[in-house]
């Protein structure tokens, strides 16, 4: 499969400017030329990205898709731009960083506020991903860095953040809030909130379902920070680990999930990347913030 850089312009302006008018204009092109290369651009992908109600043109479900990889590969273009200029003017580069979102609010976004505050000589790139994406684009050093679920890559830099065991999130009302402990068994009868197929809570909690022959009635699958704000809402249990929830500042009732699923963070730096200090500031603001945060066990006696 041969795209060409014109063919995803077009596509890009179609998609952003909602026609094939205005990305002509844009373009510089006349409005056939436009269909055109959109034309070359589905056969060459093999699908349909574009059908027509009326006068309005419509992208498919697979266009929306392709879109969302076009314009990371324009952000990307964008920002080679943008620190070639800053290179040229001897400003400092860009600081890319990636997070999942159980960690994005409030602890990367405090760290940059309180660390970056009013500098203005330190562009970020702030992105949310899956850390999978996130690994992947540490270890080709997209990212400065990372702020990810584990299990680390061994050739990466890393440092752990926090640990955290799963908990079955609901209500207080909800007819499991008097349980002790929430076990797969537990869950037939019900909706259960759960994170993604690349989490790694996830994978843990595949796991304990397939071991007890149980099943839930009805899944919901989404980030896990939007899992305990739907199970504040009564749309089912979240199975969550700790960490998460006391990010998503939600009043729910948590039960010790069983077997034990336990989920890890870590910072992820490129392998032999530049130092930067305003980087380590940043990873220990998140870990002494987790630490803070950590429940205090009751004294003994």
């Amino acid at each position: 499969m041969r795209l060409k850089p014109r063919q995803l312009e077009a596509f890009r302006h179609v998609m952003n400017q909602n026609g094939i008018t205005a990305a002509a204009e844009t373009m510089n092109i006349t409005q056939p030329a436009v269909s055109r290369l959109i034309r070359d651009l589905e056969d060459a992908v093999g699908m349909t990205l574009f059908t027509r109600q009326g006068a309005r043109l419509l992208p498919t479900e697979e266009a929306v898709l392709l879109f969302a990889e076009v314009e990371r590969l324009y952000i990307g273009i964008d920002q080679v731009g943008r620190a070639a200029n800053d290179i040229r003017q001897h400003k400092n580069v860009v600081l890319r960083i990636g997070s999942v979102t159980s960690l994005l609010r409030p602890y990367l976004h405090q760290a940059i506020i309180d660390i970056i505050g009013p500098r203005l000589d330190l562009p970020i790139v702030l992105d949310v991903e899956n850390s999978r994406h996130i690994w992947d684009m540490v270890e080709k050093n997209h990212y400065d860095l990372g702020i990810v679920f584990g299990p680390p890559r061994n050739h990466l830099q890393t440092v752990h953040l926090h640990s955290s065991e799963a908990v079955a999130a609901m209500p207080h009302d909800h007819p499991l809030a008097t349980l002790p402990r929430i076990t797969p068994a537990h869950l037939r009868e019900y909706r259960v909130l759960t994170a993604g197929r690349n989490s790694p809570l996830r994978s843990g909690l595949d796991r304990a379902f397939a071991l007890a022959e149980e099943g839930p009635l009805n899944t919901i699958e989404t980030s896990m920070r939007n899992c305990c704000q739907l199970a504040a809402a009564g749309m089912g249990v979240a199975i969550v680990d700790r960490t998460t929830l006391r990010a998503a500042r939600v009043d729910l009732c948590t039960i010790p999930f069983t077997p034990t699923i336990e989920i890890s963070y870590y910072a992820a730096r490129p392998s032999g990347g530049r130092r930067m200090k305003v980087l380590e500031e940043i990873i220990d603001h998140i870990r002494q913030a987790l630490e803070r945060d950590e429940p205090q066990a009751p004294p003994l006696g």
